[in-house]
């Protein structure tokens, strides 16, 4: 599958397998325990509104526990299998020059190099 059917085939129907954390990747510090239990509720709803109800039993516990380890819910699952670097932008899909800018500014900070 090329990057441009990737990035467009979006939040997958069947869930991949899970991804281990990668220690050889440089990762933001631990967050401070500043969330309440009902902040920290309302993180974990606002990050499951995004996937189809079958798969919440799921993703609940996985969510729940990177917010717990890591301070924030970095949905480990879903991490692209293709090298994250911002590419020129005539390799982005979309009809919006502006939209394809911020595909490229995202990727550019998830670059391992970055």
């Amino acid at each position: 599958m090329t990057f441009q059917q990737q990035i467009q085939e979006g939040i997958p129907a069947v869930l991949p397998q899970p991804q281990q954390y990668d220690a050889a990747i440089n990762h933001a510090p631990k967050r401070k325990e500043i969330l309440s239990a009902e902040e920290k509720k309302l993180a974990l709803r606002n990050a499951l509104r995004y996937f189809e109800p079958q798969h919440h039993e799921v993703l609940i516990k996985e969510f729940t526990e990177e917010l717990e380890t890591y301070g924030r819910i970095y949905m480990y699952r879903l991490r692209p299998e293709y090298k994250m670097y911002a590419r020129p932008i005539s390799e982005y899909p979309g009809k919006c020059e502006q939209a394809k800018a911020i595909m490229l500014m995202i990727q550019n900070n998830l670059d391992y190099a970055v």
